[in-house]
C-alpha cells in the first residue's frame, strides 16, 4: 500500500536525518551486532564439556581443572566481545554482577571458606545477556538451527550406536574425573553413560531405550534445552520459515523422547500454554510465576504429604520444602555451609543457602522489571523462561549449568536487542515526531 510504503520510507529517512550526531548509523549498526563471534561462544559454552569428555576418553585424563580453565576462557572471550561494544544500556548488568562479587566474598568471609562456583553460578548470567545484546535477534536462529542439528544428532547416534556412542565420551569416566563423582553413584556400574541415564522407570514407555544425553553429557541437561527451544520456538516462529519451525518441532520431540524428561515435558507445555496468554496478561506479570509455584509447591506438600525420599516429582518438591524448614538465619541469608549439601537436591535450596533469600529476591525483580516487553517475542520468551527457571528450581539446580545457561540467557540478552535498536530510533521510540506537513502526507496516504 503507498501509505505503507511511505511511512516505512519516512522511518527510515527520520533514523537518518534525526538520529544524534555523535552516533550515526553505521557506529550505531556496528555497536548493536558483533557479527558471528557471540554465537561461536555460546557454541562453545553447550559444547566443550563434549570436547573435554573426547579428550579425557582418547588422548590424556583430565581433571576439574580443565573444566574450570575452559569456562573461564568463555567468559573472558565472551566479556571482551562485550567491552568492545559496550552501550550504557549494559551498565544494570554489570551491576549486578559487582553485587554478586561483593556477597560472594562477604560469604566467604563469614563461612571461611571462598567457593567460587557458587560465584560462577549466578555470574554466568549477565554474561551472557550482554553477550546477547551484542548480537542481533535475525541470528538467533542461525545459532538454534545449527546447535539443534548437533543436539539432535547426537540423540539418534548415542540412540542407535549406543556402544560407539558410549566409547567415543565414556561420560562415566568423565564425570568421575571431573566432578568427583564416585562409581557407586552411578544407577548402572555396568555402563559408561551419565548417572541418571539408566534410570528403570520411563516416563515415555512406549520406547526400550535408557535416558539419552546427547552432546550435553546429562538427560537433565538435554531435558532442559528441550524447554529453552520451546521457549524460543513460541517467541520467535513469526521471524522463521515453516521449514526450520517443524525441524526445530519434531527435533525437540525427539530430544524430549530420548532423554525422558519428566519436568520437561510438564514445563514445554506451559511455556507453551504461556506464550498464548502472555500477551493478553498486564505487564509485569511474569513476577508471579516464582511465588504461584512456590505456594503450589507448599499446597502439594500439606495436601498429599509425599514421601520426601522418592525419587519423583513430589517426592523432590517435598525434599525441598522440608529442608526449607530445617533452615534457620544463617542458610536463609546465604551465610552458612551447614545445609548445603543436602541442599545440591533442590534448586531452591541450593540457591538461597548460595546466594540468599534476599539476593534470590532482588534477582528475580531486576530480571522481570528490567526486561523490555514491547514486542510480542520479548514478552512470551520472558514468561516461557520465568516458567522454566521457576519449576526448575523446585527440583534441581541444573539451571546454573553453562550447558544450558548459556543458551537461554543469550537469546533473552538479543532478544532485548530489538527494543535497543528502537530506542536508538527517535521516531519508533515516539521520542521525535514528523514535521506537520509529513504528518498530513501520512494521514493521507501519498506516497512522497
Amino acid at each position: 500500500m503507498p501509505g505503507a510504503r511511505a511511512w516505512y520510507a519516512l522511518e527510515s529517512d527520520c533514523w537518518r536525518s534525526s538520529a544524534p550526531a555523535a552516533a550515526p548509523h553505521g557506529i550505531l549498526r556496528k555497536a548493536a551486532d558483533a557479527g558471528r563471534l557471540p554465537l561461536l561462544i555460546v557454541l562453545a559454552a553447550v559444547l566443550f564439556n563434549a570436547g573435554l569428555a573426547v579428550i579425557n576418553a582418547h588422548v590424556t585424563p583430565l581433571s576439574a581443572n580443565a573444566v574450570i580453565a575452559a569456562e573461564v576462557l568463555i567468559v573472558v572471550a565472551a566479556h571482551a566481545v562485550i567491552f568492545a561494544h559496550y552501550r550504557p544500556q549494559m551498565l544494570p548488568w554489570y551491576a549486578v554482577i559487582v553485587i554478586v562479587v561483593l556477597f560472594s566474598l562477604e560469604r566467604a568471609m563469614v563461612v571461611g571458606n571462598f567457593d567460587p562456583k557458587f560465584m560462577r553460578d549466578v555470574l554466568l548470567i549477565p554474561t551472557f545477556v550482554l553477550l546477547g545484546m551484542t548480537t542481533s535477534p535475525r541470528r538467533l536462529t542461525t545459532l538454534v538451527v545449527a546447535l539443534h542439528v548437533i543436539v539432535v544428532g547426537g540423540v539418534l547416534f548415542e540412540a542407535l550406536l549406543t556402544p560407539a556412542f558410549s566409547g567415543l565420551f565414556d561420560i562415566r569416566q568423565y564425570y568421575i574425573a571431573t566432578r568427583g563423582l564416585e562409581a557407586a553413584d552411578f544407577w548402572n556400574g555396568g555402563s559408561d553413560l551419565f548417572v541418571s541415564a539408566t534410570r528403570p522407570d520411563r516416563l515415555f514407555s512406549f520406547i526400550d531405550l535408557h535416558r539419552t544425553s546427547s552432546v550435553l553429557l546429562e538427560p537433565v541437561s538435554l531435558g532442559n534445552y528441550v524447554v529453552i527451544i520451546t521457549a524460543f520456538l513460541c517467541a520467535n516462529y513469526r521471524n522463521m520459515s515453516l521449514k526450520v519451525i517443524m525441524f526445530l518441532l519434531v527435533g525437540s520431540f525427539i530430544a524430549l523422547v530420548g532423554c525422558d524428561g519428566r519436568l520437561a515435558a510438564v514445563s514445554s507445555a506451559i511455556v507453551v500454554l504461556a506464550a498464548f496468554v502472555a500477551p493478553l496478561l498486564p505487564r509485569k506479570s511474569a513476577l508471579l510465576y516464582l511465588p504461584l509455584v512456590l505456594l503450589g509447591a507448599v499446597v502439594l506438600v500439606i495436601a498429599l504429604h509425599p514421601n520426601a525420599t522418592a525419587d519423583n516429582f513430589p517426592g523432590r518438591v517435598a525434599y525441598g520444602i522440608e529442608l526449607l524448614a530445617r533452615y534457620d538465619m544463617g542458610e536463609w541469608f546465604g551465610n552458612s555451609d551447614r545445609l548445603l549439601v543436602q541442599a545440591m537436591d533442590s534448586g531452591l535450596a541450593y540457591t538461597i543457602a548460595t546466594q540468599s533469600v534476599v539476593g534470590l529476591v532482588a534477582f528475580w525483580l531486576f530480571f522481570i522489571l528490567n526486561a523490555e516487553e514491547q514486542t510480542p517475542t520479548q514478552i512470551k520468551y520472558l514468561h516461557g523462561v520465568c516458567v522454566y527457571l521457576a519449576l526448575s528450581m523446585l527440583i534441581s539446580y541444573s539451571m546454573f549449568s553453562i550447558k544450558t545457561a548459556a543458551l537461554l540467557w543469550f537469546i533473552h540478552g538479543s532478544f532485548q536487542m530489538a527494543s535497543q535498536r528502537r530506542m536508538a530510533n527517535p521516531v519508533r521510540a515516539g521520542l521525535a515526531r514528523p514535521d506537520p506537513g509529513v504528518r498530513a502526507q501520512l494521514s493521507s496516504g501519498s506516497a512522497w
